[in-house]
């Protein structure tokens, strides 16, 4: 069976050469949501946000389930693509089969090219992503949701496009694609990375002046539509060019070198919370005294370092009088390389009103504190890679203080320079909402505080976030905060939804800068918590997940430790944000082969499995591991301390061995439950996924077993009525299979629901028969009663 979809342009679905006739409304709608999230699972809810929004229908799940019916049937022969996997669809398509996914595989192969210095082959590899564009992407369909898929698909367009220009400008064809840019520029003339790409096209084409002409005009665009500068990487690009262009007869001589430097960037006024934070940086001022003092902010992308420093920094810049320096040394930005420490000086040496400057690092670093010797100067060092970045840019002088900020951890500058460190992690939960609150105005958020308080929580308490969603409901009034709020529960995908144009404040672009920094082993390592259900996990699950020894596993989730992908736990546990492992998800599912991608769900269902049975009684015989399962000695608590891990993995779906490690897992918990003397929910949400999995793999004896549980279950929540449904059906399927066990298992449950006695000893003598010595004793215990 062939099939080709296509979204970029009027949505086209071919099965075996002929069109699908996909009506036209709701059908499209819920089509390409499942497109757009191609290979995984949509929530039904998630599904029903999106088709409806706030204009219920009656039931609108039966309406979303009887149009999925509808979708099954229009696609004929490729009606099991769209599999129903718990409470959600999912439409499962190969990479060749959809436009999008060929896209995104040849802007993966482009970027590869790139990193190989290939420039010209990736371009012709970027050409050939878009060409996949037949026009507006989901033009022809109706309503809000495919709209605003539509648009995001567009924009996925552009930056294709902006990539493929810069490919070109780099081989050499810059002069080829001036007049390309001001047309595009002329339909998008805000969009800032346009402009710098003409700005390179420019200038590489000798004509220097029209490229600061080229800035001029961005500039009083965006101050005339949105009030706003350019960005540093812009102004940066417009100084360089400045610097490279043949010097005019009358410049003005150079400063005085008793200039002061006044280069703090603008703080936000919008600043919100962070006051621990910003009390424990005032209280290493206050310890440096006359020493001079060095702190260091770090925590993860999007955090909001830079924003914190900054507003400290302006907060007592009153107490250096000899200035201020600000540098963006720009460590983790794949798209351009950092600063190193000489250029900062070169820079750093020029603001203060140097004469001509040194040639060698070492000159320019002893000119540097020589000049800034008698000076109290703030230093802030913007997004340094490690300690190595900014060694050579420290403050010596008295009274002078450096502050760095990085997502590397800087314990380098800790252990040898003695510096001070904050981490920041996600807002505390109020402060996320007071973050919210001051953007959208707290009169609204006050009338919508269950709404804030879910918003906050599906932006996982990151600034960048908040502030990005924030800056969307300030700029609609009318925009109704609990949809909003919906939308990002419902997802799928939430970074899906969390898109932005300007790539510093888009979460999937900010994370990118440091993914791609990553050697293989540690990418690895973190495209793998995309697979594990979290919250968190240990090194030696890490080394089953990748197949690895526990050594590497260990060094693997200790450099992404270092640069805060993951966060370090009491115990040698690991955990990740959760945008973060949202984004790993993405990162496994887009470069991680299917067959790898089975044998490490696998691996990771086997790894639990085996502690588990450890852990507990031993009531399986599961055979060896695979190969690559690190064995784990599971100690006191193992089993609290994993429950949402082991609840999780039983929605693994990886083929049919990895089906049976899903039921026999659900057995070990079940065992584990009728132990106790606890109500039946959790053993009935055990026992729904493992008979899932049961029936999926055909297998009677597996099905019986589960509906066995789930019987208890539901009689110890009460419902007598489903109760006596599922012993029904083991009954059935015990005279079915036939065998002492299953026989067992069903008058066990005659027993237990009708309190007969006779039962109860017939289970106990078909137990003793199979060898179970486990359901013997529960056995006994109903025919004692």
């Amino acid at each position: 069976m062939a099939l080709d979809v296509r979204l970029l342009g009027p949505l086209e679905v071919r099965v075996d050469g002929g069109q699908a006739a996909i009506p036209r409304g709701n059908a499209t709608t819920i089509l390409a949501l499942l497109l757009d999230d191609a290979g995984r699972a949509v929530p039904v809810s998630g599904l029903v946000a999106a088709v409806y929004g706030d204009d219920l229908p009656l039931d609108p799940e039966t309406q979303v389930q009887n149009t999925v019916g509808v979708l099954r049937r229009q696609l004929g022969a490729a009606r099991g693509r769209i599999e129903t996997v718990g409470r959600a669809y999912r439409f499962r398509i190969d990479e060749a089969e959809l436009d999008t996914l060929r896209c995104k595989a040849k802007e993966r192969e482009a970027r590869a090219l790139r990193r190989e210095g290939q420039a010209e082959k990736a371009a012709a590899v970027l050409r050939e992503a878009l060409d996949e564009w037949r026009g507006p992407a989901l033009a022809d369909l109706p309503g809000r949701a495919a709209g605003a898929i539509g648009r995001r698909l567009d924009e996925y367009r552009l930056a294709l496009l902006e990539q493929r220009i810069d490919a070109d400008i780099d081989t050499g064809r810059a002069s080829g694609v001036v007049e390309e840019l001001r047309q595009i520029i002329a339909a998008h003339d805000t969009r800032q990375r346009l402009v710098a790409l003409l700005m390179r096209a420019l200038h590489a084409s000798g004509r220097t002046a029209e490229a600061l002409e080229a800035f001029a005009a961005l500039k009083d665009r965006l101050a005339d539509a949105l009030g706003a500068d350019p960005d540093r990487e812009l102004v940066a690009l417009h100084t360089a060019i400045l610097r490279d262009r043949p010097a005019e007869p009358a410049a003005p001589p150079p400063p005085a070198a008793s200039a002061v430097p006044a280069m703090l960037p603008r703080a936000t006024p919008r600043f919100t919370g962070r006051e621990t934070e910003i009390r424990a940086l005032d209280r290493f001022l206050m310890d440096a005294g006359a020493e001079a003092g060095l702190a260091a902010v770090t925590g993860m992308g999007g955090i909001g370092k830079t924003a914190l420093a900054v507003r400290w920094a302006h907060r007592v810049a009153h107490r250096f009088p000899d200035g201020q320096l600000y540098f963006n040394l720009r460590g983790f930005d794949p798209a351009a390389p950092g600063a190193t420490p000489e250029d900062v000086l070169g820079e750093a040496l020029a603001a203060l009103g140097a004469g001509p400057v040194p040639a060698g690092l070492d000159e320019r670093a002893g000119l540097y504190r020589t000049i800034l010797a008698q000076r109290r100067v703030l230093v802030l060092l913007d997004n340094a890679r490690d300690a190595a970045h900014v060694r050579p840019l420290l403050l010596t002088a008295p009274g002078s203080f450096t502050i760095v900020t990085s997502r590397d951890r800087l314990v380098g500058l800790d252990m040898g320079e003695g510096a001070e460190v904050v981490h920041l992690g996600p807002m505390p939960e109020v402060e996320s909402e007071a973050l919210l609150a001051r953007r959208i105005g707290p009169e609204r958020a006050a009338a919508h505080r269950d709404a804030v308080a879910r918003i906050a929580a599906a932006c996982g308490r990151l600034p960048l976030a908040l502030t990005l969603v924030g800056s969307w409901a300030a700029a609609d009034p009318h925009l109704a905060l609990g949809e909003l709020a919906d939308r990002l529960a419902g997802a799928a995908n939430v970074l899906n939804v969390l898109v932005s144009t300007d790539a510093a404040s888009d979460p999937r672009t900010v994370f990118d800068c440091s993914y791609q920094l990553l050697d293989e082993r540690d990418a690895t390592a973190f495209r793998l918590f995309g697979l594990h259900p979290g919250p968190d996990l240990t090194p030696a699950a890490m080394a089953s997940l990748m197949g690895s020894g526990l050594a590497d596993a260990r060094a693997a989730l200790e450099a992404l430790a270092e640069i805060n992908l993951v966060e370090p736990l009491p115990g040698g546990r690991y955990s990740i944000h959760d945008l973060l492992r949202a984004y790993a998800a993405e990162c496994f599912e887009d470069e991680v082969q299917e067959a790898a991608r089975r044998a490490a769900a696998l691996r990771m269902l086997e790894h639990y499995l085996h502690a588990a049975l450890r852990a507990g009684t031993p009531v399986l015989d599961t055979g060896r591991p695979a190969p690559g399962v690190h064995a784990e000695d599971p100690g006191p608590g193992w089993f609290a301390a994993e429950h949402r891990v082991l609840h999780g993995l039983l929605r693994t779906q990886a083929g049919f061995q990895a089906d049976l490690r899903v039921w026999q897992l659900g057995r070990v918990l079940a065992e584990r439950a009728l132990d106790g003397d606890g109500p039946g929910g959790d053993l009935l949400e055990v026992q729904a996924l493992a008979l899932a999995a049961a029936e999926r793999r055909g297998d009677a004896l597996e099905r019986l077993t589960c509906l066995g549980y789930m019987a208890i279950g539901h009689h110890r929540g009460g419902d007598r009525d489903a109760a006596r449904d599922c012993a029904g059906q083991v009954a059935h399927l015990a005279e079915r299979a036939g065998g002492s066990w299953p026989a067992a298992l069903a008058a066990y449950l005659d027993a237990l629901l009708g309190g007969d006695p006779a039962a109860a000893r017939r289970a106990k003598a078909g137990f003793r028969e199979a060898g179970d010595r486990a359901w013997e004793r529960r056995s006994r215990t109903l025919a004692d009663r």
